[in-house]
């Protein structure tokens, strides 16, 4: 495996709905001198964005990836994932089962999730086989992949490749107290 140096860097950016910019801070990753690649990951956690909590404002609220409203099952969702520890992970299927829902239905949702990092941490959630899953539309070896595996990093979890080892507090356990 080519050796990697890890560099800090502030990138800005802009959208055309945001005339301002939006500064962040990305980890980067340069491979070997030979391979020239680098890889940027997004790592924050830090941001929060806001968040719905009144019925009335839940009705209105648009989802700016879909340009739809939220639906009550995404609420749902949203709801029990806020309530994951920093530090800690959770599963799909403890969600699901929280909700009597099904793994996907939950992913699906957290897919599409507009208040990441916070208030809502979708980053925390993983398959129940402790396999990293996938994230905000994103599987495999992908980039978004990789800035999730980030996220818990620097949350303090622990993961030999794609597997999940140890919570920040060394031990090997899935988040699985919601309050409904």
């Amino acid at each position: 495996m080519p050796s990697t140096t890890q560099t800090k860097r502030t990138t800005r950016t802009s959208t055309s709905s945001n005339a301002n910019a939006i500064s962040k801070t990305v980890s980067v990753s340069k491979l070997s001198k030979k391979s020239k690649i680098i890889i940027e990951v997004e790592d924050d956690i830090e941001t929060v964005k806001y968040f719905p909590k009144t019925p009335k404002d839940r009705k209105t609220f648009i989802n700016p990836k879909t340009n739809k409203p939220i639906t009550d099952f995404q609420y749902s969702v949203y709801d029990l994932c806020a309530q994951v520890p920093k530090g800690q992970v959770t599963s799909y299927k403890s969600l699901s089962d929280s909700l009597k829902s099904g793994p996907r239905a939950v992913g699906q949702a957290l897919r599409v999730n507009p208040f990441m990092p916070l208030p809502v941490p979708c980053h925390r959630v993983i398959t129940s086989n402790l396999s990293i899953g996938g994230f905000a539309g994103g599987s495999g070896d992908s980039q978004l992949v990789c800035n999730k595996r980030s996220k818990l990093i620097k949350e303090g979890c622990l993961f030999e490749g794609d597997t999940f080892i140890a919570n920040s507090d060394g031990k090997r356990q899935i988040f699985e107290n919601f309050k409904m």
